[in-house]
């Protein structure tokens, strides 16, 4: 081995089983960060330490001397001797051995450190490959510079969640796999609460087919409608919030109208209602006038129809769809999620369509952990038992500990980003793989764009800083409120009357 590759020397374990600390002379751009992984040769493998912290003598106060162990003692005077040295403390992410097959990564280690030799040296390029050269999705690039490469299948085939408080860069990077996925002809169907996605669908190349549906509002040409023969009486109510009365009155005219016309529509639940508001018994007159009247409003917004779009239009190969869902009441998107996944699920159990992406964002709205929703048992359906009929359900939610455990425990893979929230934290840390504590206090400390990936298809926790090269249009831009007031203060289209120097 080369002097310049080797980085430090190991002194031992530090206070915890998984934690090592190396003394450090040498410091070489980037490959001493936090989050940096390093190798330490061992009999039988080759033991990967991810540094979590970096501390020279100055970081060093009498309590932590008290409270060192030998070997952090001895690391401190190593450094007190030396002011260039540095401490590392890292954590033992994994190992590469060959049992047989190749050089391959285990999250496990089966040896001791320094029972061959002390010295921790940087990656080879061999490492770095079998490290970070995951497959063909470019997403970034790790702390000390290595491009990070995620493989199709193996982030496909299971159940996906990302994770990261608002202005993380969660969207952007949901929209770059978004991008890679679909230059290999990817079916990708988005549930898009707040229209963030549009932007995305409408800057993708045009080989790629996109569709646009709109619920209740008229951004795109294609609406989606609820067919009306499948709403209950209980969901009319949930809609609009009417009483009791009125409940009763509606689910009179529902049981009438699918006894003796069984393929209505909304004017049809409209006129029966009018007619007894004009004509009804006193005692109903004013309850069906009120119910008309809840319903008539939710009949303006164009969400009922007759049936549902042709899931066959709505998921196809090489096509990206967007269900743009902004200003609609949430107790009513709840509802359309519930028909979508609904349908979707059935439509892949008959092999009506390809294997798809499946994103929903804001998941914690249609999965909440602390009350039900109409959408929530058929989320935990599709959580459970979708992945066996090709479909990977991408949860996207800035508070996990506000989405539902069974849901969330299904993502067998996970990137999250930045997280501050102590509930959250503790709900990355039970529902995760191969998360340890030092990574996890890091979180709260990354900045927009860094993200941790890890799960089945990932034996060790690979952090990277999302690429910042997208070719499609990122819907979740911060405002710019400074341009904003610059550009509206130079209008001259709007009348102003001049503010009185005296009152």
């Amino acid at each position: 081995m080369s002097e310049s590759q080797i980085l430090g020397t190991v002194l031992g374990q530090g206070r915890r089983a998984d934690e090592v600390l190396i003394v450090s002379t040498i410091e070489k751009t980037g490959t001493l960060r936090r989050g940096a992984i390093l190798a330490h040769d061992t009999l039988s493998e080759t033991m990967l330490l991810q540094v979590a912290n970096k501390m020279t003598w100055s970081d060093v106060n009498e309590q932590d001397l008290y409270l060192m162990s030998e070997n952090e003692r001895l690391a401190y005077q190593i450094i007190q001797r030396s002011p260039k040295s540095y401490v590392l403390s890292c954590t033992i992410a994994g190992a590469i051995r060959d049992e047989g097959d190749g050089p391959q990564i285990f999250s496990g280690t089966i040896s001791f450190v320094a029972d061959k030799s002390s010295e921790v040296r940087a990656l080879n390029p061999e490492e770095v490959k079998t490290i970070y050269d995951r497959g063909t999705l470019f997403v970034g690039r790790t702390v000390d510079d290595h491009p990070v490469t995620l493989p199709v299948n193996g982030l496909v085939q299971r159940h996906l969640s990302i994770i990261g408080m608002t202005g993380s860069g969660k969207s952007y990077l949901l929209g770059l796999l978004c991008e890679e996925l679909a230059r290999r002809k990817a079916a990708i169907l988005i549930v898009d609460p707040h229209n963030e996605y549009i932007p995305l669908a409408q800057t993708l190349p045009r080989e790629t087919r996109r569709m646009l549906y709109s619920v209740g509002t008229a951004t795109g040409l294609n609406t989606y409608t609820l067919d009306v023969k499948e709403i209950s009486t209980f969901d009319f109510q949930h809609f609009t919030g009417m009483g009791p009365g009125s409940t009763s009155i509606v689910e009179t005219v529902l049981q009438g109208l699918r006894e003796n016309t069984p393929q209505y529509t909304i004017q049809d639940v409209l006129n029966e209602l009018d007619a007894r508001a004009k004509h009804g018994q006193p005692s109903e007159k004013a309850a069906a006038t009120w119910a008309r009247n809840y319903i008539q409003t939710l009949a303006n917004t164009g969400m009922i129809g007759i049936r549902e779009p042709p899931i066959r239009e709505m998921v196809g190969a090489n096509q990206v769809t967007v269900i743009a869902m902004s200003g609609v009441r949430e107790r009513i998107q709840q509802f359309v999620v519930t028909s979508i996944l609904k349908r979707v699920f059935d439509a892949r159990r008959q092999r009506e369509i390809p294997p798809l992406l499946l994103i929903v964002e804001e998941a914690h709205r249609f999965a909440p952990s602390r009350e039900s929703a109409s959408s929530s048992a058929m989320m935990r359906t599709l959580a459970a038992e979708g992945r066996k009929f090709g479909v990977c359900l991408v949860v996207v939610s800035q508070r996990p500990n506000r989405l539902d455990t069974t849901v969330l425990s299904q993502c067998v893979t996970n990137i999250v980003m930045k997280v501050k929230n102590p509930a959250d934290l503790a709900s990355i840390r039970e529902s995760a793989e191969n998360v340890t504590e030092d990574l996890l206090g890091e979180l709260p400390r990354f900045e927009r764009g860094d993200a941790l990936v890890m799960g089945e298809a990932f034996p060790i926790s690979i952090r990277f800083k999302t690429r910042s090269d997208r070719t499609t249009m990122h819907g979740g831009k911060s405002v710019d409120f400074e341009a904003v007031w610059q550009a509206e203060s130079e209008r001259r289209d709007v009348k102003r009357f001049a503010f009185p120097t005296k009152l």
